[in-house]
């Protein structure tokens, strides 16, 4: 073929727009993303751009798309719907019968209101809130539902460039560069592109897996093996001292995790070096065991303070109150993003403090105090697809078992840090999220031998 016929060919190819969107899209998510306030004003530009991007998405969207990923899109449509509804004005004769609305019936009463329809949501504007914050995730599902085999390496190249640039600006912050994205970002916090530092702990604990996967499959740009096993290994040795800088605990033990899910289910492929296997180990561990020792050592005095704040010991009492309320509001609880109003009503006088409890700080409890046992269904629903995808990943090989191993572990280091803070609330964990969702739950058949480098 000469060189004008592949000329032609090339100007032929049609250019990829989903995937130049999602890498646009995720680009403005993680410079506009960090925060999970309401009244970010951030959100006043990424919402609308989300509902765009999805908007754009739909055009070339199939429903066979939608089929390879039938259970992430049930678990989203469900998760979108039960929110929805709890927006749907109801009879008076209903509302005011549903547990824990004795109060607005008061406040009804004491202003002449009268029987008027309501909300089964105690807080309208956030649960409405809540159903925008869905717009990010939507995008992300649209886009990647469309990505073949050699698009889901470059996705993940994309995200996982990105969380390095996150990494990148917390370790300005740790050097003392006053680098502030959001008005409530605390100066001394290395909260990388996020507005809290365990949230960016959740992020750096996600780069050791998607760095070994992308070593292991190779991110669809074509680099040589060394360059990207050398980019995956510098990403990995810089995120490890960050994560013990963040002061964040719950960080450092989902990092820990990830460390150890790498290698239980072979992420990394060491085996593909010729080195003898109680070596590689040892100098991986050793590699690893050093950076913290070092770093401890460098910034004892900043790491030591950050882990002696005790502004988390008020979340045992709070998680105590919670389950003390949940008879007071079930079955249907208190309606999706409603939690801060809903948790004052009830709020102990020995908790109250000058700041207020914006979450539960407990992703299952407050699923269970706002959505109730519809909530609680759908968290066991998606637990049974996680689990089906577990077997299915540990019983297959091959670039497709690597991915769907991938987005299993991002899973559930997510939700270990749910377990203790509300990282997915945040615009940009919301669409990694999403994303590991898609790997997840990928089929075998989408990365075929002709997707690789």
């Amino acid at each position: 073929m000469q060189l004008s016929d592949i000329k032609a060919s090339q100007a032929r190819r049609p250019i990829d727009i989903p995937f130049i969107l999602f890498s646009l899209f995720m680009l403005a998510v993680f410079f506009a993303g960090g925060s999970s306030w309401s009244d970010e004003p951030h959100l006043i530009l990424l919402r609308p751009l989300a509902f765009v991007v999805a908007a754009i998405g739909l055009w070339s969207l199939r429903l066979q798309h939608i089929r390879q990923f039938w259970a992430v899109w049930l678990i989203f449509g469900l998760a979108a719907s039960l929110t929805a509804s709890h927006l749907v004005p109801l009879p008076f004769d209903v509302w005011s019968n549903l547990p824990g609305r004795q109060v607005i019936l008061d406040i009804d009463k004491a202003v002449g209101l009268g029987q008027i329809s309501r909300p089964l949501s105690m807080s309208p504007e956030a649960t409405l809130n809540a159903l925008l914050s869905l717009s990010v995730p939507l995008a992300v599902l649209v886009l990647a539902s469309q990505f073949d085999g050699l698009r889901q390496r470059r996705a993940l190249g994309v995200v996982l460039l990105l969380s390095f640039t996150s990494a990148a600006v917390g370790l300005l912050h740790a050097t003392g560069a006053d680098i502030l994205l959001y008005s409530r970002q605390a100066s001394q916090d290395v909260a990388g592109l996020f507005v809290n530092r365990n949230h960016q702990a959740a992020l750096l604990a996600l780069i050791f897996p998607m760095a070994a996967v992308a070593v292991s499959a190779g991110v669809g740009v074509g680099l040589p093996r060394k360059v990207e096993t050398f980019v995956g290994a510098f990403m990995c040795l810089v995120a490890v001292p960050l994560v013990l800088i963040t002061g964040s605990r719950t960080g450092m033990l989902v990092a820990g995790v990830s460390l150890v899910l790498i290698f239980a289910l072979g992420l990394l492929p060491l085996k593909r070096v010729a080195i003898r296997p109680w070596v590689r180990y040892s100098a991986a561990f050793g590699s690893v065991g050093g950076l913290v020792w070092a770093t401890i050592w460098v910034s004892r005095d900043l790491a030591i303070k950050r882990l002696e704040d005790d502004t988390e010991g008020l979340r045992w009492p709070v998680w105590q109150s919670i389950v003390d309320m949940l008879p007071h509001y079930l079955p249907w609880g208190t309606g999706v993003g409603s939690y801060v109003e809903a948790y004052k009503v009830l709020e102990p006088d020995n908790l109250l403090r000058p700041t207020f409890s914006n979450h539960a700080h407990n992703e299952a409890l407050e699923i269970l105090f706002t959505a109730g046992i519809p909530g609680a269904a759908l968290m066991l629903l998606a637990f049974v697809f996680l689990a089906v995808a577990v077997w299915r990943a540990l019983s297959s090989s091959g670039d497709g078992a690597l991915f769907k191993r991938l987005g299993i572990v991002a899973i559930i280091l997510l939700a270990m840090a749910s377990l203790s803070d509300y990282p997915v609330r945040t615009p940009i964990l919301s669409a990694v999220f999403a994303l590991a969702a898609i790997w997840a739950a990928a089929p075998q058949g989408l990365f075929h031998k002709s997707d690789n480098r």
